[in-house]
């Protein structure tokens, strides 16, 4: 019988070698950490695939392993929680105890083991001075840590304030003379004409995609807010994308206050509310109010909105969206959404809802531009179609 015997030592240099690196890289890692007066930035992406979109967390790490989090969605509420670099299949930061703020993402629901799926470990990749590069240890996504040079307050409420300013806009883009609608909401840049779906994340001046992307034929990553002109623009220039915002907030608790008042709505608008009020009657026995709310509507703590009528002692809704219009930036769109609470049993004020609907979109008159307490809708289609809500 034949015998070997198999040496190892060449294996067993390299594996000794690639330990030590890995031991070396961790201490690299933990001085850069530990390096930021101010913490790091962390570009943290929320899903497989990003499917949430982009949060800002800033992270100050201590040389006694803990660190102080806070978030962009709640930067007066700052946490702590212990901290480590470790070898596992390479560097690996883990956060590695808990408190609500660090775990938001990745909490458990009765509905979702995983929460919103976020990571607490994080693969470790690459690093400069001023960026760390890492990659969820769970569901992959590819982040970076960022060495802020201001404080995290002073950072957040930038972010902060780009988030307001956008999350009450709709963007367009003009693609070979065509204008598109390009969605940003959802934290997810989505341009159905280019099949382009794309995450972001806020930034102190703008917006920043997961990746780089063509739009247009143009690769683009990073856009700056220009809100004297209302565009996104890219960092190069050749990309913009034209900003609509709403002249007003409707999600506020907003009504028509009394249809038998001249000063509020027009002839045909009365007209049709007498039609639909004399079909009600005839069908329930009630009375229809003539006030109609428009804007939020609340009901049983689930707040919706809609364009709501009171009949008797129920309720009757539909739900509507409202949206900014392109060019017009004293205008509003409405739309149909779906059918609310006790809607199929009032299916005879449908021709108001139509009425008010196709009317769409609208100029509006505000009583003030910083806080106003009443706007006059005027139909675009029909200059003598209008009304009035209020506060």
């Amino acid at each position: 019988m034949a015998t070997s015997c198999i040496d190892n030592t060449e294996e067993m240099v390299f594996e000794e070698s690639s330990s030590e690196r890995i031991q070396n890289a961790i201490s690299e890692y933990k001085e850069l950490l530990i390096s930021s007066e101010n913490g790091w930035v962390v570009e943290y992406y929320v899903g497989v695939d990003q499917s949430y979109g982009g949060y800002n967390f800033v992270m100050k790490f201590n040389e006694d392993l803990t660190a102080n989090v806070v978030m962009e969605l709640g930067f007066d509420d700052p946490q702590s929680n212990m901290y480590n670099v470790i070898a596992s299949g390479g560097p690996v930061l883990t956060l590695n105890t808990y408190n609500w703020l660090t775990h938001f993402f990745a909490n458990p629901s009765s509905t979702n083991a995983d929460g919103f799926e976020g990571d607490y470990e994080f693969f470790l990749l690459s690093s400069t001075e001023d960026t760390i590069t890492m990659k969820g240890k769970k569901f992959g996504n590819i982040m970076k840590m960022i060495k802020l040079t201001e404080t995290p307050e002073e950072y957040l409420t930038k972010v902060t304030g780009i988030n307001d300013y956008l999350s009450a806009a709709s963007g367009f883009i003009n693609i070979d003379g065509t204008v598109s609608p390009i969605s940003l909401s959802g934290r997810h840049v989505v341009l159905p004409s280019e099949d382009l779906d794309v995450a972001f994340i806020y930034t102190d001046n703008g917006i920043k995609l997961y990746e780089t992307t063509i739009i247009n034929g143009n690769e683009v990553s990073d856009f700056t807010l220009d809100t004297e002109a209302d565009q996104l623009v890219s960092l190069d220039g050749s990309t913009i994308i034209e900003l609509a915002t709403f002249p007003v907030d409707m999600a506020q608790d907003w009504f028509i206050e009394d249809v038998t008042d001249a000063n509020n709505v027009s002839t045909s608008f009365y007209n049709s509310f007498v039609d639909v009020y004399n079909v009600n009657y005839a069908t329930w026995g009630e009375i229809l109010s003539t006030k109609i709310l428009i804007g939020n509507t609340t009901i049983g703590g689930l707040t919706e909105q809609a364009i709501l009528f009171r009949s008797g002692n129920y309720s009757a809704q539909y739900i509507i969206s409202f949206s900014p219009v392109y060019g017009g930036s004293n205008q509003i769109a409405m739309s149909k959404v779906e059918p609310g609470l006790n809607w199929t049993f009032y299916t005879q004020l449908e021709p108001l809802l139509d009425l008010i609907i196709g009317g769409s979109p609208y100029t509006t008159e505000l009583n003030s531009e910083d806080n106003p307490t009443e706007v006059k809708y005027v139909s675009n289609a029909d200059a003598d179609f209008w009304f009035v809500i209020k506060l």
